[in-house]
């Protein structure tokens, strides 16, 4: 199936939003099988969210139990296990000793809000002071398209910090072999679905080249990282 590429140029990044306050991707905290370690209770209400979502996400199923009440673990893992790594604070709202802090996954959509209790941190080593956790609607999220236009744009400021995140280490090696910064010429032209990718095909209005860039729809909707694993320069 082909899917037209609007005719725009990649050079501004007001579509790829990356100044925010947290992204998952990092380790989580390690964490004994049989024990959650020492005690978390002088950890703030948000930074504790913000590492019961990184277990989630990165399938640490014993983090995730120890930072999480037994219901609110049961509730992630019955989402998706793991999570993915596209979590992305939007937002905190406290009441009635409760902190609420919701998270907007960027690659499949839909928002993860997680209650943590200011009680249940200052007792028990503040373990399991995550109480709650639900999920709310589906917005919109990236495609393979956007996904490898944010791959464009950040090599075309030469940012090699998100290249990494969007692509795998041997797509970052060619783009940066073919130029270490991109530029703001490569305009998408057009985009191809098949065999469980999508490759999108810029042409750089400067030289005339043209790069395909490979998108793994499986991992992609997984909700992992590196989904861009494929890149061809002619």
């Amino acid at each position: 199936m082909r899917i037209k590429g609007q005719k725009k140029l990649l050079g501004t990044a007001a579509a790829l939003a990356v100044t925010v306050p947290f992204v998952l991707g990092g380790a989580a905290p390690a964490t004994a099988a049989t024990a959650c370690g020492k005690s978390v209770a002088n950890v703030d209400a948000v930074t504790y969210a913000d590492r019961l979502v990184r277990a989630w996400g990165s399938g640490e199923q014993a983090a995730t139990s120890c930072y999480a009440s037994t219901a609110t673990a049961r509730a992630l893992n019955a989402q998706a296990t793991p999570g993915g790594v596209h979590w992305r604070r939007v937002g905190t709202q406290g009441a009635a000793g409760t902190i609420y802090v919701t998270y907007h996954d960027d690659a499949r959509g839909g928002n993860l809000t997680v209650g943590v209790q200011n009680v249940g941190l200052r007792g028990s080593g503040g373990w399991h002071a995550a109480t709650s956790a639900r999920f709310v609607g589906e917005p919109k999220a990236w495609g393979p398209v956007q996904w490898s236009d944010n791959l464009i744009r950040a090599w075309g400021r030469g940012d090699t910090k998100w290249m990494a995140y969007y692509g795998t280490p041997n797509v970052t090696k060619a783009l940066t072999k073919i130029s270490k910064t991109g530029g703001s010429s490569w305009r998408r032209i057009a985009a191809d679905a098949g065999a469980g990718s999508t490759y999108v095909t810029y042409r750089n209005d400067a030289t005339g080249h043209r790069l395909v860039v490979g998108v793994s729809n499986i991992g992609l909707s997984q909700g992992d990282a590196h989904a861009a694993d494929r890149v061809q320069y002619k």
